[in-house]
């Protein structure tokens, strides 16, 4: 007798991975406490965040917006202007170090940054660059705008029960002076991109780490009760400023914020981790939740992730996902610099 004898079948692989139904794998996610329909639910991080949050409202789930938009606001345009796409108002959070310097300003714990962009006479966000698609009339109007932004995310910490992260990237520019974190290299979204000010960061392992925990501890701190849902976005990198292969950077990109992230769900009874990662990126299922270009997750693939977390919650409906909409996303933007064929 060895251990392995006892083992259930989802312990090994031939059983588990590469005899199962690549669109249907059984008990890949146990929740570690329960999400119910009477939870507040709070969402944010990258691209693939907003898959998330449009199916857990889709479905029934108290799905909680923080800043609604305003009643004269035509419907085809609150996406375009950030609303409903995460439960703040801040754009796509691809990072820990961003997702902590916005708790950090919502709390109070760090002085908001005061950076404004100018492009003729409108004025843009640099910490939010797609929130608003004409921008804004003064510099004042983009603090103020952002200030509101901050005073709802702390309301909405301070009575949700659950909130879900996840983080896309490990790269991202950062102000030289002030070491603010952007979530898009000034310059190709909005802004200017300017050598002596702005620098290129790859966060490592303790660097995404540290974020988190930080992170973790000032949401604890002013609701204690709050549960963590922590996943990685299986969505591929646009592109890498590392010097190496776009394909070999993905690889530690992920590897690194999937570490990062089950090491912390490991070590706190109040986060969990759930595997939107593997769902889509596992071998066995081939290719077949991707869109031609490699990176684009298809909707087929949304469904699988989310019946996955709608069945093993028991909440929720677990019919098919409906249509998710456009996303918006700065990372895609990167496309347009590749060199021509």
């Amino acid at each position: 007798m060895t251990p392995y004898d006892s083992l259930p079948n989802t312990a090994f692989w031939k059983p588990a991975v590469a005899e199962a139904d690549p669109t249907a794998l059984e008990s890949l996610w146990q929740p570690k406490f329960e999400i119910s329909a009477q939870d507040l639910i709070l969402t944010a991080g990258s691209c693939f965040a907003q898959n998330i949050g449009r199916q857990l409202r889709s479905r029934g789930l108290r799905w909680y917006e923080s800043e609604t938009p305003p009643a004269d606001l035509p419907r085809s345009q609150h996406e375009q202007n950030g609303y409903g796409l995460f439960s703040f108002r801040t754009g796509n959070i691809y990072t820990a170090p961003l997702l902590l310097q916005w708790v950090q300003w919502a709390l109070g714990t760090r002085k908001p940054d005061s950076e404004v962009w100018q492009a003729d006479d409108r004025f843009h966000d640099p910490f939010r660059p797609s929130i608003s698609v004409d921008g804004f009339r003064s510099a004042e109007e983009v603090l103020a705008t952002r200030q509101r932004t901050l005073e709802a995310m702390l309301a909405a910490i301070r009575k949700a029960t659950l909130f879900i992260f996840t983080p896309g990237l490990t790269e991202a520019w950062v102000n030289c002076a002030t070491s603010a974190v952007y979530p898009a290299c000034p310059g190709t979204v909005k802004g200017r991109f300017d050598p002596e000010r702005h620098e290129a960061r790859i966060f490592g392992y303790a660097d995404c780490r540290d974020a988190l925990d930080k992170t973790l501890e000032l949401l604890w701190s002013v609701n204690p009760g709050l549960k963590i849902l922590l996943t990685v976005s299986p969505v591929p990198i646009t592109a890498t400023i590392s010097g190496k292969h776009v394909l070999a950077a993905n690889f530690q990109t992920k590897n690194t914020l999937r570490t990062v992230v089950g090491e912390i769900a490991d070590q706190y009874g109040r986060v969990d981790y759930f595997p939107s990662f593997e769902l889509i990126g596992n071998p066995c299922s081939g290719a077949r939740y991707f869109a031609q270009n490699g990176r684009t997750i298809t909707e087929q693939g949304i469904d699988a992730v989310m019946r996955h977390f709608f069945k093993a919650t028991g909440s929720g409906s677990t019919t098919q996902c409906v249509p998710t909409g456009e996303i918006i996303c700065e990372d895609e933007l990167l496309e347009y610099y590749a060199p021509l064929p």
